[in-house]
């Protein structure tokens, strides 16, 4: 049993979305005005008048046209002071980067339809192809070495010391105290709206009783399944991010206010854990948790990333490790 199956819900935490906005500009063509046909139908008297009328308006036409020019240059030197001004994701820190996208994770043979295997096996190459681009585009752009076993190693220690963080926390009544636990030991260990998740599931803990969170062992060695680097504005790679798939033997401990056993129990547990990179100086957050993809989607997710209100929301959900799968529960639903 994981800590999952205790908590159902929580209440998110918003996350600041990064959005470019483009310009449009077109230069006018000057019209010059002129008066046709006018000197042999009115006095001599007014022929002068007419004159510098003539000149007056066609002063005005180069006025115009100059005043246009100014405009323009003018309009393209405010856009030019918009771009610049657009948030670049390199000057975000790190912990307010979440789980950036859905991404595609490669769901089990043995859990889909045997005439979806060759799309899914298409689908595995697919993958594999992009995670060696992104390999490619870090040594090429970034020129730091690649270290996927620090990363694991560093991932699994902050996914344990998370666990054992929010334990302690679930096991006091204050908010306070449960602020101040959650915050104190995963500062640069986790994400913000990791964070956020966490601390929010903890007030919902009852009050009365007292959990205890152990890792017995790793089942299998982490394997990064996915592997995406994170650009700024000119298309250079700043940040990566990744997915680690880790299988865990994990035990659960619910006593009540008497120190008696309510609940006790061992179970293997499959998470694929998001981690935030900065490959500059090897920080490392882990920032959410996602799920096997069906055997229907394809690599690129339904999510729209334009849509602020759904990132946002994905943005929520993805930090909480401790919500259900949503196959399982649209299963159940079903029965």
């Amino acid at each position: 049993m994981s800590l999952k199956k205790i908590f159902l819900h929580f209440n998110p935490i918003t996350i600041i979305r990064l959005h470019n906005d483009s310009y449009h500009t077109s230069k006018m063509l000057p019209i010059r005005r002129g008066i046709v046909g006018v000197g042999s139908q009115i006095p001599r008297s007014y022929l002068s008048f007419s004159k510098t009328s003539q000149f007056i308006r066609f002063n005005s036409s180069i006025s115009e046209t100059e005043n246009k020019k100014t405009n323009n240059n003018n309009n393209d030197t405010s856009i030019q002071k918009k771009k610049k001004k657009q948030p670049d994701i390199s000057q975000l820190p790190l912990n307010y980067l979440g789980c950036m996208a859905d991404f595609y994770i490669p769901p089990k043979f043995t859990k889909s339809p045997i005439l979806s295997w060759p799309r899914l096996i298409i689908r595995r190459i697919s993958l594999f192809a992009l995670n060696t681009y992104s390999i490619i585009a870090y040594k090429r752009e970034l020129g730091v070495p690649l270290q996927f076993n620090l990363w694991k190693d560093k991932g699994i220690e902050s996914y344990i010391r998370a666990n054992k963080s929010f334990a302690n926390a679930c096991n006091e009544g204050k908010i306070k105290i449960k602020q101040d636990i959650i915050n104190k030991n995963l500062d640069h260990v986790c994400g913000i709206h990791f964070i956020g998740a966490l601390l929010n599931r903890s007030l919902t803990f009852p009050k009365d009783c007292k959990l205890t969170w152990e890792l017995i062992k790793i089942e299998k060695d982490p394997k990064i399944i996915s592997f995406n680097t994170i650009p700024d504005n000119n298309g250079v790679a700043v940040y990566v991010q990744f997915i680690m798939k880790l299988n865990s033997k994990q035990k659960i401990t619910i006593k009540d206010k008497n120190d008696n056993i309510t609940q006790e129990k061992e179970s293997s547990v499959e998470d694929y854990l998001v981690f935030s990179l900065d490959p500059v100086n090897q920080e490392l957050l882990l920032v959410g948790k996602l799920f096997e993809s069906d055997h229907i989607r394809g690599l690129k997710s339904d999510l729209d990333m334009l849509n602020t209100k759904e990132m946002q929301r994905f943005l929520k959900l993805a930090a909480d490790i401790y919500r259900a799968d949503p196959k399982d529960t649209t299963q159940v639903k079903q029965n």
